[in-house]
């Protein structure tokens, strides 16, 4: 089992985003060189994918990520890689609770008294998660991990699901890029 390096709690975005904003987070092993790593092979993790319920969603992200990592340089090959690359998703149902404010208005009855009047009303949303692992399959240890989190929308076509895949991966590789400056 892959043993956690960084300390860092993920989550992340799931079939499709649908928020316009959503939250990014990276980690990695600052003791791993990665100019050192030229190669990579991408392994199922058919618990925590959408390979069963959503499989050409699963297709579509097993391949963006792949040619994130293409776009980074890496080469996928299928025997002896640097690195395993897998993502996992998840997503669990939020309540969201609206107050209006209390507001001054007159009744419209045959007295004109003041009336102080409120609302109040429940929604809820899904929050999907999709986590991006890289880790060392000599000593399966994690050395790199993006995440990102938002809004599942249920009514996404598969054009507006790739965008938004898209969209959160480059989001990960954003934030990877800001972190990485941060270090020394």
């Amino acid at each position: 089992m892959r043993k956690s390096v960084t300390a860092i709690v993920i989550l992340l975005a799931v079939v499709s985003f649908g928020a316009k904003k959503w939250q990014a987070y990276v980690g990695w092993d600052k003791n791993v060189n990665f100019e050192e790593i030229k190669t990579f092979a991408y392994e199922e993790t058919l618990s925590t994918s959408v390979v069963d319920s959503a499989p050409h969603t699963h297709e579509m992200i097993k391949l963006l990520i792949i040619i994130q990592l293409q776009n980074a340089g890496m080469t996928l090959v299928e025997e002896d890689p640097d690195v395993f690359v897998t993502y996992h998703t998840n997503q669990n149902q939020e309540m969201r609770t609206n107050v209006t404010m209390y507001q001054y208005h007159y009744s419209a009855g045959w007295w004109w008294s003041p009336l102080w009047g409120s609302g109040m009303g429940i929604s809820s949303y899904t929050k999907g998660t999709l986590v991006v692992d890289i880790w060392n399959p000599k000593t399966e240890e994690l050395v790199w991990r993006g995440a990102v989190q938002g809004v599942v929308k249920d009514d996404m076509g598969p054009k507006k699901a790739q965008k938004t895949i898209e969209t959160a991966l480059n989001k990960i590789g954003e934030e990877y890029r800001k972190q990485k400056s941060k270090t020394p």
